[in-house]
């Protein structure tokens, strides 16, 4: 059900014509609030300034039905030249995961002729789901907020694997800690999927499952998943970077966890943290 206030619905049976302008809201994982108006000026709502000026968007159209469904809401977002995301261009920054989790509302509000607000709704919220970018556009897939109700419950299960995730609060492994995390540098021969950092690795594996995360060049703060590393210090990504890093650029390699016992035990010493049932007594088939 769609709210209105009295105001609105006043102006709606009194009218034959009316002033629209969708209004888009992103909230970004970090707080970061993205707001852009389909009007062609700017103007306040709820204290809240909507740009006309940032990239265009284009949406599917939005539907009203009975029962529980999750809707979907897809979005092409043409950005320009001079349209920036967190200080990089725009679809350079959703490449490096800026909308990941990003959540969306979509408002329609309507608008005297002096452009002051009579009243609005809410047209759509949810969270954005899948990205694709092409040359000029981004193409996102946002699910509405009813995919929440797709949890699994119970939420610990009984499983040898560990259910804690790497670095949580519930893993008590620090990133920060000097003794984690390893700082070097790009070295030549470095592709958008392959690092050559040069480290001399005792254990080749140490770093799988883990992640690089720049600290300087075009890439900064950009992380991408380690697939794999050998022993000259190699990474393999699990995804290709949006550029190749220059040489020199630094970079952490943080290292990985499959969520066993022994892992737990040996490379990170925190076994007193592990959340897996190793030992379940698995029944005999009868013969």
């Amino acid at each position: 059900m769609k709210h209105a206030s009295n105001d609105l619905i006043q102006y709606l049976q009194s009218e034959q014509s009316f002033l629209m302008a969708d209004l888009y809201e992103f909230l970004l994982v970090d707080g970061t609030a993205l707001r852009y108006s389909t009007f062609d000026a700017d103007f306040l709502c709820d204290d809240r300034l909507y740009s006309s000026t940032g990239p265009i968007i284009r949406r599917s159209r939005t539907r009203c039905v009975i029962g529980v469904e999750v809707d979907t809401l897809n979005l092409e977002v043409v950005p320009g030249p001079n349209d920036l995301l967190l200080g990089l261009p725009w679809l350079k920054a959703v490449g490096a995961g800026a909308l990941d989790g990003a959540t969306l509302a979509l408002y329609r509000v309507f608008l005297q002729p002096d452009l002051s607000v009579v009243g609005g709704i809410t047209l759509f919220v949810g969270q954005v789901a899948d990205i694709q970018i092409t040359r000029s556009l981004a193409k996102l897939t946002v699910n509405s907020a009813v995919q929440m109700l797709n949890v699994k419950l119970p939420r610990n299960v009984w499983q040898p694997g560990c259910t804690h995730t790497l670095y949580d609060a519930d893993c008590g492994i620090d990133r920060n800690d000097p003794a984690i995390a390893t700082e070097t540098t790009v070295q030549s021969g470095s592709t958008s999927t392959t690092l050559a950092s040069g480290l001399a690795l005792v254990e080749a594996r140490w770093f799988e499952q883990g992640y690089v995360q720049f600290l300087s060049g075009s890439l900064t703060g950009l992380r991408r998943t380690i697939k794999s590393c050998s022993g000259d210090g190699v990474f393999q990504l699990l995804l290709p970077l949006p550029s190749i890093p220059a040489v020199g650029d630094s970079f952490k390699a943080y290292p990985g966890c499959d969520k066993t016992q022994a892992t737990c035990t040996n490379k990170f010493h925190n076994v007193r943290n592990f959340r897996g049932f190793p030992y379940i007594p698995v029944s005999e088939t009868a013969i």
